[in-house]
């Protein structure tokens, strides 16, 4: 069968003489040169390209950092209106009540004192409401407040070792015992102690005339300490007074009077008997009189009419002993009017004689005396 048999299959000798004869390969494409506008072109291209990417990496970037600002702006508006702000306003409200402490223990003579100054920049300066709470001024202001008014006492006493200590706010005066007013120091705080000043008692003697129940119901005696109180009623009913505090206290009772019609005297005891015996009554009766008048007893016994030695025996204390007795026996002259000499504070003179109507003389218990306590102990003592 040969190539020109037609059954001869075809593609059979084309591949043979495919096989004998080599193929062309395609030849290798030669660069091109590019010209310099290509390639300004393709490098502007790329610079576009790449700055596509960049621009949009910088927006997201940009984004995020938008984002996160805001963020932080919401918390830190939430955090100061929510917290720090009324943390401030609570610590200034804190920081002014306890300035507004230093002040009012720490004034007049101790309103310039060094731990004044050095509790006000505590005060200031700290960072908390604890700090602030911490602060004790009190414990500070009285151990500066008892050393001043130590040595102020000491500065102020008088020939008798008096004091008299000076109420700021409550503008009276009370004259004592300078042991007695360190005791007042050592027994009180501060808030006490910053409205009392002492000073040197400067006294006089004050007469006034006043009525049995204005002079302690009669009950007071030379020596007594009485306060001085005052009542505008004019009634002197104990619940009526404008004030619970006395306008002048520690006032010493140096000499009483009564009228002298108080000491006239006439007296008359008697005693009646009758005895009857069948038609014959026998009456009879013991009259014992006396008659006489203090006043011109001791007058006697000045002119040597009488021993003058034993009238005056007999008549000490007359006054003091008839309002004893007039107590005892629940009976009295309710009427009875005195003349009462009382040392009192000179500044308090004008008050006490423009009030004299009205002024109402009283006894401390603390000061009271010996029958008074008597009574009290009495009273409250156990049976």
């Amino acid at each position: 069968m040969t190539k020109k048999d037609p059954y001869f299959p075809r593609g059979f000798g084309e591949l043979d003489d495919l096989k004998g004869r080599e193929m062309p390969r395609p030849k290798p494409k030669e660069d091109k040169e590019t010209t310099a506008i290509e390639a300004f072109n393709n490098r502007l291209g790329s610079l576009f390209r790449m700055n596509d990417n960049i621009g949009d990496e910088k927006k997201r970037k940009i984004g995020m950092i938008i984002t996160t600002l805001i963020i932080l702006t919401l918390i830190i508006s939430a955090y100061y209106f929510l917290i720090y702000e009324p943390a401030q306003e609570e610590l200034n409200a804190a920081k002014t009540t306890k300035l507004n402490e230093l002040h009012s223990l720490y004034k007049g003579p101790l309103a310039s004192h060094g731990n004044a100054y050095m509790l006000e920049d505590k005060i200031n300066d700290a960072g908390n409401l604890h700090e602030v709470e911490s602060i004790n001024i009190l414990k500070y202001a009285t151990t500066d407040w008892k050393k001043f008014h130590i040595t102020s006492i000491h500065a102020n006493t008088d020939q008798f070792n008096r004091t008299m200590a000076v109420y700021g706010n409550e503008s009276r005066n009370v004259m004592m015992a300078a042991s007695d007013a360190i005791n007042l120091v050592n027994t009180n705080s501060a808030e006490k102690l910053c409205d009392i000043t002492f000073e040197k008692p400067n006294t006089v003697s004050v007469p006034i005339l006043v009525s049995r129940l204005q002079a302690g119901a009669g009950q007071i005696s030379v020596g007594s300490i009485v306060d001085i109180y005052k009542n505008d009623n004019n009634t002197f009913d104990a619940n009526t007074t404008n004030s619970s505090e006395a306008a002048v206290s520690g006032c010493t009772v140096l000499s009483i009077m009564r009228y002298d019609d108080s000491g006239e005297i006439e007296s008359e005891y008697s005693k009646a008997n009758t005895i009857v015996q069948g038609n014959v009554t026998n009456p009879s009766e013991n009259t014992q009189t006396f008659n006489s008048n203090v006043l011109e007893m001791l007058k006697g016994a000045i002119i040597q009419g009488y021993d003058e030695a034993a009238t005056v025996q007999m008549l000490n204390d007359y006054g003091i002993k008839l309002s004893n007795y007039e107590r005892q026996i629940n009976l009295g002259d309710l009427d009875a009017e005195y003349m009462i000499l009382v040392e009192a504070p000179q500044d308090k003179v004008n008050f006490i004689l423009n009030n004299m109507d009205s002024i109402v003389l009283t006894i401390p218990t603390a000061k009271a005396p010996s029958w008074m306590a008597g009574q009290i102990n009495a009273t409250y003592s156990p049976q």
